[in-house]
């Protein structure tokens, strides 16, 4: 039987624990473990927990292409990023902590590249068990950051003969969230670095990558690479998916204009004959039901428009997560065959809510229904090195009756 705890934050400290509100259903989970990456500089990759049969399907090219983001907004301002992560396997994904005033060093491609020291502490969740490189996240200031995939539409820039201002893309979410607190702070930063994709052993190419962002103000934007450059746009929606570019979906949205409506068609009379809607909740109907970047964009923009808006940051966290609810994906769901013959199978490894008003980060993952929350506000983020937890496998929680 799960014990719950009182609504109070715990801090994640060298043994982290993970909290839950007795109005909501976040619990305690596992301790955290230490990193041996310190001050003395931090680079990508230092390990890799991906088992024989990951690396496998992640060379054969098996999914990588989804991800859904949104922004929700409470009447008191309160600001809250919902976020699905889509993968054929978890990837040793652990929760990630990296704290203020830790040296880290990026990758160019034949020296070192930016070197930086972390001005903020970060939450988030890593790939491969490698704390440096975060998919998904949120800093002490309000600041998230997320890196959705993009195949097809990431044509990143040329990296030039001064390693120093080179970045790689796989460093951009850490990069962004230890430096700036933000959306127009990133813009800035990156417009003094150069953006790169290496050959990536596990895919076995370069990871083609947009960056999503979000701060506490509300304020949104992308940072996507097209024809060798970076492209900083404004993304006022506050939705991303995947490809293509943000700027085709907003004008795919034009076309969809008659269904981007929850309102039940009213009553229609044809010679004299009235014809009623057979139930409520036609509303959006016709719009794209499928797993695909449009349809979800498309969907998503649904929510954003029509979901009512609650009073306060407790209720925007519940409505956030009954919201991104509607865009989990489960096995079976997504079927194909790879250009290298092998079955796809992408899924929802992963959700994440980041309030960025509250300073909450909340994850709940495919093996364990509960969400777990991280307080920013209490979290300890002193140390030499960044601090990873596991989250375990959980089921339902007991009820005695």
């Amino acid at each position: 039987m799960v014990s719950l705890v009182s609504p109070c934050s715990v801090a994640m400290r060298a043994t982290t624990r993970l909290t839950r509100r007795s109005s909501g259903a976040f619990f305690e989970a596992g301790e955290g473990t230490s990193s041996s990456y310190g001050r003395e500089g931090f680079r990508w990759p230092p390990r890799c927990s991906l088992t024989p049969e990951c690396t496998r399907r992640v060379r054969a090219g098996r999914g990588r292409d989804m991800c859904t983001s949104f922004q929700l907004r409470a009447k008191d301002g309160s600001v809250c990023v919902a976020r699905t992560m889509e993968f054929p396997d978890m990837l040793g994904a652990r929760l990630t902590v990296i704290p203020r005033g830790l040296a880290l060093t990026s990758t160019a491609p034949a020296a070192d590249g930016v070197s930086w020291t972390s001005r903020y502490g970060v939450v988030g969740m890593d790939a491969v068990g490698t704390p440096q490189l975060l998919t998904d996240g949120m800093n002490e200031k309000g600041l998230y950051a997320g890196a959705l995939y993009m195949p097809g539409f990431a044509s990143y820039e040329e990296p030039g003969d001064d390693a120093s201002t080179t970045l790689d893309v796989l460093d951009a979410v850490v990069f962004a969230l230890t430096t700036c607190a933000t959306v127009a702070e990133v813009f800035d930063a990156f417009a003094g670095i150069r953006v790169w994709g290496r050959d990536n052993p596990l895919i076995q190419g370069v990871p083609p990558l947009h960056l999503v962002l979000h701060d506490a103000t509300g304020a949104a934007g992308v940072i996507e690479f097209e024809d060798g450059a970076q492209q900083h746009r404004d993304n006022p929606l506050g939705v991303a998916t995947n490809a293509p570019y943000l700027d085709w979906h907003h004008e795919n949205v034009r076309n969809w204009l008659p269904r981007l409506t929850a309102a039940n068609p009213a009553p229609v009379a044809i010679r004299g004959v009235e014809f009623a809607p057979l139930s409520q909740g036609q509303g959006f109907i016709g719009l794209p039901g499928d797993s695909g970047s449009a349809g979800r964009f498309l969907r998503a923009t649904a929510y954003v428009m029509t979901l009512q808006s609650p009073d306060d940051a407790d209720a925007l966290e519940q409505l956030s997560l009954h919201a991104i609810n509607n865009f989990d994906i489960p096995v079976g769901m997504m079927s194909g065959i790879s250009g290298t013959g092998i079955e796809q199978d992408d899924q929802t490894k992963w959700s994440s809510i980041s309030s960025l008003t509250a300073r909450r980060y909340i994850v709940r993952t495919q093996a364990n229904p509960t969400p777990m929350a991280v307080d920013l506000g209490t979290t300890d983020f002193t140390g030499d090195a960044p601090r990873q937890v596991e989250l375990v496998a959980g089921g339902f929680t007991s009820l005695t009756v």
